[in-house]
């Protein structure tokens, strides 16, 4: 059974959403791949919260239910392994200490590190609009 991890991460307040998503997408998650080679997740799914206006220097979430409070984060992405031992191989690979401080290094430069949160993913359900 896959094993799939999710990170909640807010970009800095200096970079607009675009300049946000352009830097992981072309530039962290590179730099991931290449320290972690075959251990690199299945797939690295980013999915970037919608913030089309900005206001007063805030780049506005597009809410459909809460406020704006309940959506500090700027992205979540879902990491998705062969099973636990393989995220385990990759996690230690990025924690290797040169590693480590390569990836910290670049993730000062596009998000707010303290703020990342990460949890596991249980069982999946999907529903499709029609039954095949």
């Amino acid at each position: 059974m896959v094993f799939i991890v999710l990170l909640y991460i807010t970009r800095k307040p200096t970079l607009t959403p675009s300049e946000f998503r352009h830097h992981w997408d072309t530039q962290h998650v590179q730099l991931l791949k290449s320290i972690a080679g075959e251990d690199f997740p299945i797939t690295h799914t980013r999915h970037y919260i919608a913030r089309p206006t900005e206001v007063n220097g805030a780049w506005q979430a597009a809410v459909l239910l809460g406020g704006q409070e309940d959506f500090s984060y700027d992205g979540i992405a879902e990491l998705v392994f062969e099973d636990e031992d393989a995220f385990h191989t990759f996690f230690a690979s990025v924690s290797a200490p040169e590693a480590a401080a390569s990836i910290a290094e670049d993730e000062d430069r596009f998000i707010v590190r303290e703020k990342t949160r990460a949890v596991v993913a249980g069982e999946t359900s999907v529903t499709a609009r029609r039954d095949e």
